[in-house]
This record gives C-alpha cells, structure tokens and sequence, in this order.
C-alpha cells in the first residue's frame, strides 16, 4: 500500500494524572500534571512524566485558534528549549519535535495535528470535570 504525503497519524495522550493541591485557580497550571505519550503510526516517539498537562491543554487551545503558525511549548517547569513544538514543513506537511526527542518527525498532515490536539484537550477536560475541578475559564484567557 502506498502511503500519501503527510498522512502520519498521530496521537497525544496522556497517564497518571495527578491533581495537587489547589487553593487558587491560579494554580491549576502548576498541580495537574501527568505523563504525555506521542505517538506516530502507533509508535511512540514522546514519553515523559511530570508535564504540566492543564498548561499543554490551554496551550494547544490557544494555538488552534489559529494553527497555521508554528507551535512552540515551552513550560514554566522547564524554559530550557520547547519540551513540545509543531512546525511548517514546506507547503501542506509539518514536522514534530522536542528537546528531549532525538528525532523530528516530518511529514505529518496539519489536520492530524489538529484533531490529536483536539482530542487531548477534550480527554482532559472531560476527566478535569468528572473530578470536580473547575477550569474552563482558564483555558479562555
């Protein structure tokens, strides 16, 4: 079977979530963390522990609202180089990185980004809920 340029499929995913402590809202960002698996074509090619995912989450729903530009996550946890990033790769594909990956990935549609990212953010809303948490405004700023 022939594969089509950019037609990876990728997933983002997440274990472990961990609630903190929370007193303000404020601090959301810095107590919901977890681990974060990337996969390409049900390879996994991220897995780290300890990522702010309510951060990665506002993050990523900031950068949909307009993904034509590049994305880069740098967290307030780790500012030593983009722990995440999804950047144009000629004309129609992108390619996906991290500091802590010892290869970019290329030729990954936009729009298999886009639902992957869509799909993290909605598992982690839909489970931030079912615990009780409130954070929805937090993601809108």
């Amino acid at each position: 079977m022939e594969r089509i340029p950019c037609e990876l499929s990728i997933k983002i995913d997440y274990t472990n979530l961990s609630v903190g402590e929370v007193l303000l809202t404020s601090q959301l960002f810095t107590e919901i963390e977890g681990s974060l698996f990337i996969s390409l074509e049900n390879k996994v090619i991220f897995s780290e522990s300890g990522i702010l995912l309510l951060e990665l989450a506002k993050q990523l729903n900031d950068w949909l609202k307009d993904p034509q530009y590049d994305f880069e996550y740098y967290s307030m946890d780790y500012e030593d180089g983009p722990i995440l990033f999804f950047k144009r790769d000629g004309i129609e594909c992108w390619k996906i990185g991290s500091v802590w990956m010892e290869e970019i990935y290329s030729s990954i549609d936009i729009f298999e980004i886009i639902n992957a990212s869509k799909k993290f953010i909605d598992k982690l809303c839909r489970q931030l809920h079912s615990e009780e948490i409130k954070f929805e405004h937090l993601l809108l700023k």
